[in-house]
């Protein structure tokens, strides 16, 4: 194996992600104007001052996130540079590491696909990849995916500092099969996640607000549940009724209220399934079945968020950089799987920056996410059959 100053292929893959992140920080507007076009930096940065000027969590209901998050937003007031250069600086630095992480999982498989799609899909998303701080949860979820089943603690702990920034990274607990593995990640989980916490109430009060900041959301205009919504808007051409709530479009109307709330209901139904999958797999395992391969955990853990997202009564254009991601993690392992709904994301991520503009491909963007869940649950399910051992007749 050459090494990484020798090996022509690496030094393609440093060209390519310089000219497209290149092209995105162009985007931003750092190099054409002087007033670049930094959209919710701008808010990161006034949340920094609150935390430090008065030594407290922000309040209001934009404020939805776990306090990791917090901490991160004044790691860029330590750089020495304005803070919108200083955070996209940081997030290109992330971007970076995630290209490593998937070289290095690439390495093991044979694969370089995941890293191309991380290579060339990223930019798809526009300025979003690095004008929100979507991609530290994302990168610390692909370093968590690289080293699960291997270091247990260490998966835990990367578990539990991507959840402190986004709660979705606790998700990737359902990729440890192994009960005595998944004590100890359960563990530093957790102590991670205290430890953050701690600190964050020590410093700046009350970490916890932001779990009811966001608990009366309605649906979100560009939730896959609003498929009805695009359809009906698509063909009759009469918008639906909407407005604004806690900072993002929603639609306005009692129907849509109450999907909003059987969203939550599918969103645990779908856990509920995937803990009852999650058992069967880890019994057929402890009776021999070979279903132990780290890459059916990264497809299972994939397939978790993916009907999680689908599910959910928000879908912000930056959450395609979470499956985005894990579709990368997917792809590079090598295996068809789940390869079809991977690339289904990857093309619904083409669609998600126009979302704004048109209708029509928000509603084939969501019906393309609700195919590629379907596909991977279907996938998941088929796994398990397979491995079941086939029952020899009876001699006559």
């Amino acid at each position: 194996m050459r090494s990484l100053p020798g090996d022509r292929k690496h030094w393609i893959w440093l060209a390519v992600w310089v000219a497209t992140r290149a092209l995105i920080v162009a985007e931003v507007g750092f190099w054409a104007t002087a007033h670049p076009h930094l959209q919710d930096v701008s808010r990161y940065e006034t949340w920094s001052h609150t935390l430090t000027g008065e030594g407290a969590f922000p309040g209001g209901e934009a404020w939805q996130y776990p306090p990791g998050a917090g901490l991160l937003m004044l790691l860029p007031r330590l750089i020495p540079a304005d803070y919108g250069e200083a955070f996209v600086g940081l997030m290109l630095a992330v971007d970076f590491i995630g290209l490593v992480l998937l070289a290095r999982l690439g390495r093991r498989a044979g694969n370089d696909t995941g890293v191309w799609v991380w290579l060339l899909a990223m930019p798809l998303l526009g300025t979003f990849a690095v004008l929100r701080f979507d991609l530290v949860p994302t990168v610390i979820a692909i370093a968590a995916l690289l080293v699960v089943h291997r270091r247990p603690r260490w998966f835990g702990a990367l578990v539990g500092l991507g959840a402190a920034i986004k709660l979705w990274p606790v998700l990737l607990l359902f990729g440890e099969w192994d009960r005595r593995r998944l004590s100890r990640t359960v563990f530093a989980t957790v102590a991670v996640v205290a430890l953050i916490f701690v600190a964050s109430a020590i410093a700046f009060g009350n970490p916890t607000d932001f779990l009811s900041n966001g608990g009366d959301r309605g649906l979100q205009e560009e939730a896959v549940a609003t498929i009805p919504w695009q359809l009906g808007q698509v063909v009759s051409g009469d918008p639906y009724p909407r407005e604004i709530r806690f900072g993002a479009w929603e639609v306005a109307t009692p129907t849509a209220d109450t999907v909003a709330t059987v969203l939550g209901w599918l969103t645990l139904a779908a856990l509920a399934a995937a803990a009852a999958w999650w058992w069967r797999w880890q019994q057929m395992i402890r009776d021999g079945e070979r279903l132990a391969d780290a890459a059916i955990s990264r497809d299972f853990v994939f397939t978790v968020v993916l009907l999680v997202v689908v599910t959910s009564r928000v879908l912000s254009t930056q959450y395609m950089v979470w499956l985005l991601g894990l579709a990368a993690v997917v792809l590079s392992a090598g295996t068809t799987r789940l390869a079809r709904p991977a690339w289904i994301v990857v093309g619904a991520t083409a669609l998600s920056t126009a979302t704004f503009k048109s209708p029509e491909l928000t509603l084939i963007r969501d019906l393309a996410l609700l195919c590629a869940a379907v596909d991977a649950a279907v996938g998941m399910v088929q796994t398990l059959r397979a491995a079941q051992p086939q029952a020899v007749p009876a001699p006559p």
